[in-house]
């Protein structure tokens, strides 16, 4: 003990050095500091066949990063690579990830969208874009199958789309769920028990098993089927527009899938999407400029959500309480254009013959879409005051 307290005392300096230095190398010691993902799109929005490059700009104070991984969320496989350049097939929006690692194994991911527009120009068929449709509304109106035209056939059935197309009704709505195994499959309930010949909950059986089901006729079996959203888009595409409910899961994310299996058929401009929720329309409006969504406004709240959007829905769903001139005149005479029901789970029918003063109401209010369970029924009455928009 007497020897370490002389050394110590006689060569102080050895000491101090050797703290100096311990606390020098811990000042700038970063073995282990964790990675930063971050990367650089050359193209935020492109088009199907033409190459993007991402590169990688991501950081390590230890300056160790030894793996990236890519992952383009378009089904192909995960890229090992510094930077990367991809080509999309399909029209979509892809949330693109990078993981980083360093060597002793800390990782880190970012992640940012790109849009894919279809080269293409989309095949209209029968009809002209929905965009172009809009503007040529009122006074004339357009009449929209709630659930499909359910009259003669099953709710949200192919049989209702076609059906709605023969008769010359304008827009179809249908509702989406997602299957066990994540396929979009159309559905209003949660469950099948009220539209079908079994009772599951929809987000617990796979598609094929809800396939095997048979779609309700006023409480009868018959030969349909639960349609995908794939097959009603097909369905319509060309011949009748289609108005997508998502609103059961009101997420940007699932609004997001939704749109790029309408994408992937080249249809946003046949389509509008219906929401609720201000954040939802105004991600969808900033995904893609030419998406038409139709915004709740049917209370006091969700009219000035809908009215203090930048840039602002196209299309307003409005109620009994927003349905006046006091709600109405400024947003119509900025470009807005209303979506309202009549006749929708009602146990009001409509007039046989004579006026129908609850559709001449929601004209005189400038409603120009207007959804309802009877289609036919008020596609005749306005084609006969030459108020419908064929």
């Amino acid at each position: 003990m007497k020897n370490i307290l002389l050394i110590a005392a006689s060569f102080p300096y050895l000491l101090n050095t050797s703290c100096s230095k311990e606390k020098s190398i811990n000042n700038n010691y970063t073995s282990g500091a964790l990675p930063v993902a971050a990367f650089m799109i050359s193209e935020p929005q492109s088009i199907t066949g033409k190459q993007v490059s991402f590169t990688d700009i991501s950081t390590d104070a230890d300056d160790d990063i030894v793996t990236q991984l890519w992952d383009f969320a378009d089904g192909t496989p995960i890229e090992q690579s510094k930077n990367s350049a991809h080509t999309f097939s399909k029209a979509g929006s892809y949330l693109v990830s990078l993981t980083v690692k360093d060597k002793t194994g800390n990782t880190a991911t970012a992640s940012k969208r790109i849009l894919i527009k279809n080269t293409a120009q989309p095949d209209y068929g029968n009809l002209i874009g929905i965009k172009e449709k809009i503007a040529l509304l009122y006074p004339k109106a357009m009449i929209c199958a709630h659930r499909t035209d359910h009259e003669n056939f099953p709710e949200n059935s192919l049989g209702g789309i076609q059906a709605a197309i023969e008769n010359q009704v304008n827009i179809v709505e249908i509702d989406t769920r997602l299957s066990l195994d994540n396929e979009l499959v159309i559905m209003h309930d949660a469950t099948t028990a009220r539209t079908t010949t079994g009772n599951h909950t929809i987000a617990q059986k796979t598609l094929n098993e809800l396939k095997q089901l048979k779609l309700l006729f006023n409480g009868t079996p018959t030969n349909y089927e639960i349609p995908t959203l794939k097959e009603c888009l097909i369905a319509a595409k060309g011949k009748v527009y289609v108005d997508i409910d998502a609103s059961w899961d009101n997420t940007l994310n699932y609004y997001n899938r939704i749109y790029n299996e309408v994408a992937a058929l080249n249809m946003v401009n046949m389509v509008f999407f219906y929401t609720e929720t201000p954040a939802v329309a105004k991600g969808l409006l900033d995904l893609d400029s030419d998406v038409i969504v139709l915004l709740g406004a049917g209370n006091d709240t969700d009219w000035n959500n809908a009215n203090n959007m930048n840039p602002k829905a196209k299309l307003w769903h409005l109620a009994e309480k927003t349905l006046n001139a006091n709600y109405t005149s400024n947003p119509f005479t900025s470009g807005i254009r209303f979506f309202a029901n009549a006749y929708v789970n009602s146990s009001i029918a409509p007039p046989l013959s004579g006026k129908d003063l609850i559709v001449d109401n929601l004209i005189n209010n400038k409603v120009s879409i207007i959804q309802t369970d009877v289609p036919i029924h008020i596609k005749n009455y306005l084609q006969a005051g030459n108020l419908w928009l064929r």
